[in-house]
């Protein structure tokens, strides 16, 4: 069984246990209704956010909700589920998430779905800055395979050329660029554009380690980035991110608590369905 499908048994489980909802949900493909347990119904996609992250929709009333957000498997609830009840936690709580993250420092802002350039337009999971001036891009995959492409179509190849192609050019080997390359890994190159912008941000790649396939493309694709700008960027596990958060002993204690949840949601291996 792979990855993706260990996930959505999980998840299913995970669905009738701790929230009580044994109606499937639907999706839609090419025109066909399936419904899958490890969605939920989508009356009921608020569900998706665990207690302490609902609060982020009403603090951040312009995020909008991913069409599949009211599937389990969202990266989007991942991503508001883990940075906002952290980084609205105070400073301890902040600063906690950070360590797990393998960063130091103390929180100055935080945006949820940034969008760091309105001309590029493009959203960041999460982007944060800390009391250095230290701006750090964060994407957040759980049970994608890939990351995102996009069609070799006359406004992808005039977006390549007029807005990513000059300042990425330095930083890729040349292949990169190649409009198959580069159309082929667009959502990371697109990242790694926007951490272009200072030569003090950061990128992390949040994905979980069980996800081999994910995590196999992302070494394809940072093995074509230069050494200098390839020290810029790292991966990191989430599950390695749960470990850090429930032994931090400098975190808050209802913040230990809090992290049990995400380990009994996000990670398969707490629920006995794999070693």
């Amino acid at each position: 069984m792979s990855y993706q499908e260990t996930l959505k048994k999980h998840l299913a489980e995970y669905k009738l246990r701790d929230l009580g909802i044994s109606e499937s949900g639907v999706f839609l493909y090419q025109g066909e209704e399936r419904k899958l347990p490890h969605i939920l119904p989508f009356g009921d996609r608020s569900h998706n956010l665990l207690k302490e992250a609902a609060p982020a929709l009403e603090k951040y009333p312009r995020i909008k909700l991913h069409r599949y957000f009211h599937h389990l498997n969202s990266s989007q609830a991942l991503a508001l589920n883990l940075f906002f009840p952290y980084f609205e936690g105070g400073p301890e709580s902040a600063a906690a998430l950070l360590r797990a993250l393998g960063r130091e420092g103390v929180l100055a802002s935080w945006e949820p779905e940034a969008i760091p350039d309105l001309v590029e337009a493009s959203n960041i999971d999460a982007l944060w800055t800390t009391a250095d001036g230290t701006k750090t891009f964060c994407e957040v995959k759980l049970s994608e395979i890939g990351f995102g492409k996009a069609m070799n179509d006359e406004r992808h190849r005039k977006k390549l050329d007029e807005v990513y192609r000059e300042k990425l050019a330095p930083h890729l080997t040349p292949d990169q660029l190649e409009r198959s390359s580069f159309f082929n890994g667009y959502q990371f190159y697109r990242n790694v554009w926007h951490m272009l912008a200072d030569e003090r941000s950061r990128l992390i790649f949040l994905l979980p380690r069980a996800n081999s396939d994910l995590w196999n493309h992302l070494g394809q694709l940072l093995s074509g980035v230069v050494l200098p700008t390839r020290n810029r960027i790292d991966q990191v596990a989430i599950e390695d991110v749960i470990a850090r958060l429930l032994t931090d002993e400098q975190c808050p204690l209802p913040m230990r608590q809090y992290a049990k949840k995400l380990e009994r949601k996000y990670l398969i291996a707490a629920s006995g369905l794999i070693e």
